[in-house]
């Protein structure tokens, strides 16, 4: 296995004391959460996942079904945490800085993660290899339609959606007005969720749901101005307003994971989820805010290196999201073939996924981010600089 260095000499000291370290791991739990949505349940109740293609009915997880079939709920945790550190990290930055920074931290868990479920795919997913082949170069381009090398790569092109307001909004100067924005699109989006849950629209629940809805922030955008509504909360202030926004987007929230509920129950053939998606995201949510007024004492008791170890499980929450499906599976079935049982199986699975996107986070993914960094700032930054 390999080894992971204990952390470089003053990296310790120096880690970001005005970090958020309970977003950090609200952030891992979000991903576990996928991951087990993945390998307990759709590797052997969804015949179109690469779970269940590369899997092959070697292993079933009944006894799991409960709890995995509910792990998808951690995308929308995703976006609304992806609201809030966005808004957070986009105060007083420049254009040139703000798409370096996520630039930087998209591109290179892409191209190397993708590059990892390739060589897998090619050896072991029953579709020809040409098709592997397109779908990996769409991946590695973040082409913002289907298909991809791997399923999870559709929420990429909704968080770039919203990377580009904000960053059109720094681009224009008008930092000031991410409230203003950030409140319309999540009203609309509540707007609409709200009409959708009425029988006046049928049918609109669907429309809502489509790529090009997702792509438009139409239907996640509620998740988002969530986010970014928590953190104006947090460091600006709480107002009636903003109380008022976030109620209306929490209610958009709710009703698309409604949906979703129904979707994923119709999906997996199950009637059993009930409202209990639900429950977890706004769990989530209230563990997100009780980090907020909780963090100078989570910095205290967990230490310089508590944080830092927090700060890297949080890291390493992007690579996991991408590598699990293809390096979990595969780790599974390597298990099943050597005897253990399958609960044992599932378990070596997660344990193998999380040690590889460990170690892109700690090893692959900073050396390939500073070989790009240097090409970015020699062609990109300079046209940003002087478009600024």
């Amino acid at each position: 296995m390999h080894h992971i260095e204990p952390p470089p000499k003053g990296a310790v000291e120096n880690y970001n004391q005005r970090q958020v370290l309970g977003i950090d791991g609200l952030r891992f739990c979000a991903a576990v959460s996928v991951m087990l949505f993945h390998l307990g349940c759709t590797s052997w109740r969804v015949p179109s996942s690469e779970a269940m293609m590369l899997l092959n009915g070697r292993a079933q997880f009944p006894e799991l079904l409960g709890v995995a079939s509910v792990g998808w709920v951690g995308v929308p945790v995703f976006f609304a945490i992806s609201g809030f550190v966005i808004a957070y990290s986009a105060e007083g930055s420049s254009p040139d800085r703000f798409f370096r920074s996520r630039f930087l931290r998209l591109a290179p868990g892409v191209w190397i993660c993708s590059s990892v479920s390739f060589l897998i795919a090619l050896a072991f997913l029953p579709i020809p290899a040409k098709n592997i082949v397109i779908e990996y170069i769409k991946t590695l381009v973040l082409f913002p339609a289907p298909q991809w090398i791997d399923g999870v790569y559709w929420t990429l092109g909704i968080e770039i959606s919203f990377y580009a307001i904000i960053f059109v909004l720094i681009l224009l100067r008008k930092e000031n007005k991410i409230e203003d924005v950030m409140t319309a699109i999540g009203s609309v989006s509540a707007i609409i969720w709200i009409m959708a849950s009425t029988p006046w629209f049928p049918g609109l629940d669907i429309l809502a749901s489509k790529r090009v809805s997702k792509l438009l922030l139409i239907t996640h955008g509620c998740d988002f101005a969530l986010g970014v509504l928590i953190w104006l909360m947090a460091f600006k202030g709480v107002t009636t307003r903003r109380l008022s926004v976030a109620a209306i987007c929490c209610l958009g929230s709710i009703l698309q994971i409604s949906y979703d509920t129904r979707f994923t129950e119709t999906e997996l053939g199950i009637t059993s989820l009930g409202h209990i998606p639900i429950y977890i995201f706004i769990a989530f949510l209230l563990l997100m805010m009780l980090s907020l007024s909780l963090n100078q004492k989570i910095h205290a008791l967990l230490g310089s290196r508590g944080g830092w170890a927090l700060r890297t499980l949080g890291l390493t929450t992007y690579p996991l999201y991408l590598l699990h499906t293809f390096v979990g599976v595969l780790a599974m079935r390597a298990a099943l073939a050597c005897g253990c049982p399958p609960l044992a199986s599932l378990v070596i699975g997660a344990l193998v996924a999380g040690c590889a996107a460990l170690v892109v986070a700690t090893k692959v993914e900073p050396m390939l981010r500073q070989q790009m960094g240097g090409a970015f700032d020699l062609v990109i930054g300079k046209k940003l600089r002087k478009s600024s």
